[in-house]
């Protein structure tokens, strides 16, 4: 019999794991000897405090980051053909939502492995849950351009969509390029879009605002080095 794999979400940031990890997935966890996981210092603090008991220098633990080998990473699941399971472990919130995982997922329905998603915390889910917009159609864009004029053509043309679409926009951003990507917004789109900020998601310093463009062109946030969920929509 095959074994199979676990979604496991992670909390975000150093979030109380009460209020974010459901008591079941310690149970989980306790069972599994295999990880594959973005960094595995990271994995190891959520696997103590998780399960305190559970001795970690026994685990595996694969490495699934930019630097993977291609090679290796088809060879991930061989534990699961060998009846083991395995965890795929995030270093915050949901693995394959905005985080390394789709092509492992992928791999486990190619070789008809049987996936199990884990309960747990999503940025991008629960900041569409917060925003106010249009939970019916949205759509998360991931990352901007990087380049500052490629990076207002997108903007444009999400906003563009949002209103043509009636379809909410979701972006991130690497955490200190927050502040300026706020002003870039502010002066790039229509004074009347809606942005929703969501920024510490689950953590007591958590702050969710939904403000029309003008408005948010006189509202000062703290935003510099805050994992942020911005959302956009035209009406």
């Amino acid at each position: 019999m095959s074994g199979k794999i676990y979604i496991i979400p992670n909390t975000l940031g150093n979030a109380s794991l009460d209020n974010s990890i459901p008591v079941y997935t310690n149970k989980i966890i306790q069972n599994l000897d295999i990880y594959i996981v973005e960094n595995k210092k990271s994995a190891i603090r959520f696997i103590k405090n998780i399960c305190p008991e559970k001795s970690t220098s026994k685990l595996n633990f694969l490495t699934l980051n930019k630097f993977s080998d291609e090679f290796e990473i088809s060879n991930y699941l061989n534990p699961c053909l060998n009846g083991q399971s395995i965890g795929l472990l995030s270093d915050a919130g949901c693995p394959a939502i905005a985080d390394p995982g789709s092509e492992i997922i992928r791999m486990a329905h190619e070789r008809k492995i049987k996936i199990i998603p884990l309960v747990g915390p999503s940025s991008v889910l629960l900041g569409m849950m917060s925003s106010g917009m249009n939970g019916q159609n949205f759509a998360f864009n991931g990352y901007l351009p990087l380049n500052k004029l490629d990076r207002k053509l997108k903007l444009k043309k999400l906003e563009k969509r949002s209103y043509v679409e009636r379809q909410a926009q979701i972006f991130i951003e690497t955490p200190y390029r927050n502040t300026n990507i706020l002003k870039e917004l502010c002066n790039i789109l229509n004074p009347n879009t809606e942005l929703c900020i969501a920024c510490d998601l689950t953590l007591p310093s958590e702050k969710i605002y939904t403000k029309q463009i003008c408005d948010w062109k006189n509202y000062k946030i703290e935003l510099n080095k805050k994992p942020t969920t911005f959302i956009i929509q035209k009406n």
